[in-house]
């Protein structure tokens, strides 16, 4: 007889390994989502972000930007130079801005023999050369002036002129204090409004001749800006470069409201451009302008030439007074450019008025380059408008600008410079720190990384009176912050916030957690089970 007997072993053996596999595979389910999925997902939505020197940049305020400037004096007397140089350091102790180092020239014998001004000039810059934005003031017994500003990096004085005076001159005209506040000044209604210069420019000069047939004016425009424009664009290159080009513009149509007013020329009139009417003026005339075909901001230089039956033109006041000086009407419009109406003489329209034949003429270059150069003066920032009673400025004879007037423009717009690319990376820094969500790449963040380094070494060289390379350090600086603040890479995320990230990754990820949920439930109920069986 055969018995059976059946034995639990192997069910319970069977549903063992089945819970072991079950929580292998939960485990790697697990593993996968949390510690591959989560850590992906976590790396690719994270905005990259290059790591910058925040608190240093939003502390670049706190060190002021200080300029130092060397001033020799020579003074036939040394105890008036000692006690000039002595009244001098305690007038600028005082100054936030400017660190001034005065030094006193002793006399060779050369120096002595001079007879006139302008030797003594010559042998004193010889015997005692200078750097660049340095200045020196030069005794001289018997000038009519209290001080006469020279063309170079000097002044002369009378021997009765005060140390009040001076520091007086040095701050209007050599150091430019007023202006240096402005940009300085954190009160907008003290600040300036003007942009500091930008590192190239085009230099557009167009000639408008709306009616060549009656006004056959004939002028070779090109040769002319060869000969004093681009020489003199290169003397001022040390900021800005410039490409210059010309046109001529014929049968152009220029919108203005003119009036006749009688007089005693032989046309029996003229005719008046209202001051108030200039802008629309420039309106018309900047559509009949060819665009810049770069991205360089231009300054136009026009030269109206006006038709016989409107010419010749006049700008007057709203006063009804006429404003043409020295039998020229200008005006410029910073920062679009300048204007200048060159009127046809008045034999000319004469013919043109009377039915004649045309009578070809030529314009004039050495009027009409004068009043250009004195505009791109303007234009540009270089003069110095500011005027001081007892003190002179000699005429520019030289194409090229004053020396001490060139490098008061170097150093303020090297200070310009500073506070605009410091204010740029202060502002982008705060914006970046504001919106988390902002890309900040390589590229980006190496602009903002030099900028910041040339900011600081740019301060150093202002300090160490070193203009050349503050000027050039500075520049790269503005460059630079203004190339990171304006990076297309920082908009690449910036209409895409963490709220629509997570509004879009919720309803992917939320379905993928249950199952991960529930997993982790049924493997703490897996292993309480066997807990449960150990212990009994």
């Amino acid at each position: 007889m055969e018995t059976t007997s059946s034995s639990p072993f192997k069910p319970r053996q069977k549903d063992k390994d089945e819970d072991k596999f079950r929580i292998w595979a939960t485990i790697a389910f697990i593993v996968v989502i949390i510690g591959i999925g989560v850590p992906m997902w976590w790396h690719t939505t994270t905005v990259y972000r290059v790591n910058l020197p925040s608190s240093d940049i939003l502390s670049l305020s706190e060190t002021p930007i200080k300029t130092t400037v060397q001033v020799a004096i020579y003074t036939k007397e040394l105890s008036r130079g000692q006690l000039l140089i002595g009244e001098l350091e305690s007038a600028f102790s005082d100054s936030e801005i400017w660190t001034l180092r005065f030094k006193q020239l002793n006399a060779t014998e050369k120096i002595l023999e001079a007879h006139t001004p302008a030797v003594l000039e010559k042998l004193l810059l010889k015997e005692h050369p200078q750097n660049l934005g340095d200045f020196m003031l030069i005794e001289w017994p018997n000038l009519q002036e209290e001080l006469l500003l020279t063309t170079e990096r000097s002044a002369l004085m009378r021997g009765d002129t005060s140390a009040n005076k001076i520091a007086q001159l040095l701050h209007s005209k050599i150091l430019q204090t007023y202006r240096i506040n402005q940009i300085l000044s954190t009160d907008e209604r003290m600040g300036t409004k003007s942009e500091a210069p930008q590192p190239a420019y085009d230099v557009i000069v167009s000639v408008l001749n709306p009616k060549p047939r009656q006004t056959h004016a004939q002028w070779n425009i090109a040769m002319a800006v060869r000969t004093y424009i681009e020489p003199w664009l290169a003397q001022v290159s040390g900021v800005s470069n410039y490409t210059v080009r010309t046109q001529w513009k014929y049968r152009v149509s220029i919108e203005a409201d003119l009036k006749q007013v009688r007089d005693q020329s032989r046309l029996g009139r003229h005719y008046a451009l209202q001051e108030s009417a200039l802008p629309h003026l420039l309106t018309s005339v900047a559509q009949n302008l060819s665009a810049s075909t770069t991205d360089k901001p231009a300054i136009n230089l026009v030269v109206y030439i006006p038709p016989c039956h409107t010419a010749p033109l006049h700008i007057y006041s709203s006063t009804n007074q006429k404003l043409t000086r020295n039998g020229v009407d200008a005006f410029i419009s910073p920062p679009w450019g300048a204007f200048i109406i060159a009127n046809p003489p008045e034999h000319v329209c004469l013919a043109a008025l009377n039915d004649q034949e045309p009578v070809p003429y030529y314009v004039s270059t050495t009027d009409n380059m004068q009043i250009m150069l004195d505009q791109l003066h303007k234009l540009l920032d270089i003069s110095s408008e500011l005027q001081m009673d007892g003190v002179k400025v000699v005429d520019i004879e030289q194409l090229e600008p004053r020396r001490w007037e060139y490098e008061a423009y170097l150093r303020r717009t090297a200070i310009r410079h500073l506070s605009t690319a410091s204010n740029t990376l202060q502002s982008l820094i705060k914006l970046l720190d504001q919106i988390s969500y902002i890309v900040i790449d390589d590229e980006v963040g190496a602009a903002i990384t030099k900028s910041y380094a040339d900011i600081l070494a740019a301060k150093a060289a202002l300090l160490e009176n070193r203009l050349a390379d503050a000027s050039a350090l500075a520049k790269r600086a503005f460059v630079a912050s203004e190339r990171g603040f304006f990076d297309p890479s920082l908009l690449a995320q910036l209409y895409f916030p963490d709220e629509q990230k997570y509004a879009i990754y919720i309803p992917l990820f939320l379905p993928i957690m249950v199952p991960v949920l529930s997993s982790f439930n049924m493997l703490r109920s897996v292993l309480q089970a066997r807990r449960k069986e150990k212990q009994s």
